[in-house]
């Protein structure tokens, strides 16, 4: 008995060592996710919650499974870092609050004077929005061929600079700059 309540007791203590406790954060946000989750949850990965707030994950997290379409969000203020709970995963992520955001859907993208369907990009495109601004890639990425119809696009300001997600693309966000 006493065999079993010192294991119990043991057990106890390193669960409690590993728990992660949300007892000195704030509690800043609490709804879904904006619409289900559809890619593995990783560094970089954005997520917007149904109260219209984007945060960017800044954590080193691979959870490709275990989380509902839609799940739950909790976001935490501990001074002016932001932590995240999401449904379904164990660990506390940190995130960054995205304040300058971009919505909008490619027109096409620019060859010349002329607008083309959206393909993809091979690292000098320059992108078309039906808001009227132009946005060209600013990094050199591999090629991404892709026949998407007016795809949905996030823009926003990241550490590195604006980054664009296009929706539909299994691919991370790249980065870009506004030309017009």
């Amino acid at each position: 008995m006493k065999k079993l309540l010192f294991t119990c007791l043991f057990a106890a203590l390193i669960f409690a060592a590993n728990a992660q406790t949300t007892d000195n954060l704030k509690v800043v946000d609490s709804t879904t996710t904006f619409k289900g989750l559809s890619q593995p949850i990783e560094n970089g990965t954005l997520i917007k919650t149904a109260n219209f707030h984007f945060y960017e994950i800044n954590d080193k997290v691979i959870q490709k499974a275990g989380y509902p379409a839609v799940p739950q969000i909790t976001v935490y203020q501990d001074g002016k870092k932001y932590k995240m709970k999401i449904q379904g995963m164990e660990k506390i992520l940190t995130v960054k609050k995205i304040q300058e955001v971009i919505e909008s859907n490619i027109s096409g993208y620019l060859e010349g004077n002329s607008l083309r369907d959206f393909k993809g990009y091979d690292g000098t495109t320059t992108f078309k929005l039906q808001n009227d601004q132009e946005w060209k890639q600013d990094e050199m990425t591999s090629n991404v061929f892709s026949s998407l119809f007016r795809p949905a696009v996030t823009i926003y300001l990241a550490s590195e600079g604006y980054k664009m997600k296009i929706e539909g693309l299994n691919e991370s966000p790249i980065l870009v700059k506004k030309v017009r």
